[in-house]
């Protein structure tokens, strides 16, 4: 997996030379934070008026606090893989599967209304990169559309972030190692028969 840079609670923007003072307002965050001893310290929810993940509440002095998440921030990607369009059990399930660490892309109502107005789904590259503008009348540019970015990693084989039901499927593998292991039926009519 990727890990977090340095600075966890930072919002990573492009030099201002690249992003101009206005559009830093509207830079996305990654929120990098590790599991501490009561969680990541901040609850998620769904409404089904409104789509998305959203940060409900932030516990003061939790891992989350200190990474910079707010109440109100629309959960975009966790740990690399776009959530939008997920169930919230998915989403839960994808925060759950990385045991000790995750980061959270995420978008503030003001950000999140500027890339819904150009029509575009925030991403780490626009952490780095200059942030996209909207089109002028008669402007003829051409924008590159999500998902033709390939990971360098893919094409030798190897794939870093889980699929949905990947993660899904490890939670589920983890509920069934806790069950207790089969007995056939003369088995437990001997123990019970006992008490």
């Amino acid at each position: 997996t990727r890990k977090c840079p340095q600075q966890q609670h930072t919002s990573f923007h492009s030099s201002p030379s690249t992003c101009p003072q206005q559009q830093l307002l509207y830079c996305p965050r990654l929120c990098c934070m590790m599991k501490g001893p009561n969680g990541y310290g901040f609850n998620l929810h769904s409404d089904k008026a409104k789509p998305g993940q959203y940060v409900r509440s932030v516990d003061l002095d939790s891992q989350a606090a200190k990474a910079g998440l707010r109440a109100q921030d629309r959960v975009v990607e966790v740990n690399g893989l776009n959530i939008e369009g997920k169930k919230h059990s998915e989403v839960v399930a994808i925060i759950k599967v990385s045991e000790e660490e995750a980061r959270l892309l995420v978008v503030d109502p003001e950000t999140d209304d500027y890339f819904k107005k150009l029509g575009l789904t925030p991403t780490e590259a626009h952490l780095r990169g200059p942030m996209p503008q909207p089109l002028t009348n008669g402007s003829q540019r051409t924008q590159k559309k999500l998902g033709d970015e390939s990971d360098p990693f893919l094409e030798s084989g190897l794939n870093l972030s889980p699929t949905a039901a990947e993660a899904k499927e490890k939670v589920q593998a983890k509920r069934r190692n806790k069950r207790a292991p089969p007995m056939d039926w003369n088995k437990k009519h001997e123990i019970f028969s006992n008490f």
